[in-house]
């Protein structure tokens, strides 16, 4: 799990529309003595993984909770981010020029790293500029504070002990201090902003010089995110997605990334590229995407998509990548626009959608708040009752009709 500063700053106003929440609960602990007590018990912990006690009791003289950590944690989104708006943001044409101005100043490095892992060089990119806009902010929170603050003031604790256990190891490893490693405000690290624990698995040591440097060293950093991106299942081949054209009789119930099927069948229903070109005519695996409704465009996405969602799990967050990729290797940008009405929605609308969607026995999880797949799959069946585009994508004319329901 992988969780990126971009993607954590945007995640507030994601996670409705994606349903991929990284949300706070209340402190767990106190601050005084039981923020001592849960040190000393990540401390067994690392001892138990061979990190010397010198080194934990170095990194934890004097450590006090981060409380801006535990106020940025605690922000709940009020919005959602319509598809848009995310895009729109993230996939900047500054972004795609410096991606392209990089690539090519670095092309021998990522030509030799695609030759050994399988991912374009473009992907390596993509990542890159959507973390830290090619490494030029990569978070000033001191790592090791930020974990053990979220492992022992929120209810993650498990997870974030963990992380500031890896933390540890990484100090004992590279013989740095807890000061000069630093990262997000959720312990996101470097410049492709690696998790501790996603350092001590997969980080790299490209340059060859005994220490892994995923701050200063790019062959550290582009070999590390290659190597973990094969790791997680991204291989050579197909694209991440693709935006493609849909025939005028396609059933929206299939634009779901519940339904897959062979890429080949998705072409004998009539789906093309943007172009007109015919899709590959392969037996992979693939779904079809609206992010922004039957009246926006629409991505097929390919098993490589599955992977950019182990980086990141937030769909929009994989399209983006995906959209950057594609027009830093000099392709076209997206075709079909949103609908200009596609506004964003609250969580209290979601969460009476839900409660509405509940009564009406087509939504049985909780009231959340999160527009996830349960309660698009919810809507969608909502739709269907009521003779509308069944895209699950919440207009405002499926919100009236929800709320006219007595």
């Amino acid at each position: 799990m992988t969780l990126m500063p971009h993607a954590r700053i945007l995640a507030a106003t994601t996670a409705l529309l994606c349903g991929t929440a990284f949300l706070a609960a209340g402190p767990a602990h106190a601050q005084d003595g039981g923020f001592r007590d849960c040190l000393n018990n990540i401390k067994a912990d690392a001892l138990k993984q061979g990190v010397p006690a010198s080194v934990i009791d170095r990194a934890f003289q004097g450590l006090t909770p981060d409380q801006k950590v535990v106020d940025l944690d605690n922000r709940q989104p009020e919005f959602s981010l319509t598809y848009a708006k995310y895009v729109g943001g993230t996939v900047s044409l500054d972004r795609i020029q410096k991606g392209q101005q990089k690539m090519a100043q670095h092309r021998a490095l990522l030509d030799q790293l695609q030759a050994e892992y399988g991912v374009p060089p473009q992907y390596l990119m993509a990542f890159w500029g959507i973390e830290t806009n090619y490494g030029t902010y990569m978070g000033d929170f001191r790592v090791v504070r930020s974990v053990a603050t979220l492992a022992c003031m929120t209810k993650r604790r498990d997870f974030f002990s963990n992380e500031t256990v890896q933390a540890l190891r990484i100090l004992n490893n590279n013989h740095m201090t807890s000061d000069q490693m630093r990262g997000s405000w959720a312990g996101a690290m470097g410049n492709m902003q690696f998790m501790p624990s996603t350092f001590t698995r997969w980080a790299v040591d490209r340059d060859g010089n005994g220490k892994i440097d995923i701050w200063n060293s790019l062959p550290d950093a582009f070999a590390s995110a290659a190597n973990f991106l094969r790791g997680i299942g991204f291989k050579p081949g197909l694209p991440s997605s693709e935006e493609v054209m849909l025939p005028a009789n396609f059933p929206l119930d299939q634009a779901d990334t519940t339904v897959e099927k062979p890429v080949k069948a998705w072409a004998a229903m009539g789906v093309k590229k943007m172009n007109g070109g015919a899709l590959p005519a392969v037996d992979d695996s693939a779904s079809i995407l609206l992010p922004a409704g039957f009246r926006g465009p629409a991505f097929i996405i390919y098993p490589n998509f599955k992977a950019v969602m182990n980086w990141n799990r937030s769909t929009l967050y994989a399209l983006s990548v995906g959209i950057l990729a594609r027009q830093i290797a000099g392709g076209p940008p997206v075709q079909q626009q949103a609908p200009a009405d596609d506004a964003p929605i609250s969580r209290d609308t979601v969460i009476d959608m839900q409660n509405r969607l509940a009564r009406l026995g087509l939504y049985k999880d909780e009231a959340d708040g999160l527009l996830g797949p349960k309660t698009r799959s919810a809507l969608r069946l909502f739709q269907q009752q009521q003779a509308l585009p069944a895209d699950g994508h919440p207009t405002q004319e499926s919100i009236r009709r929800l709320q006219a329901v007595r």
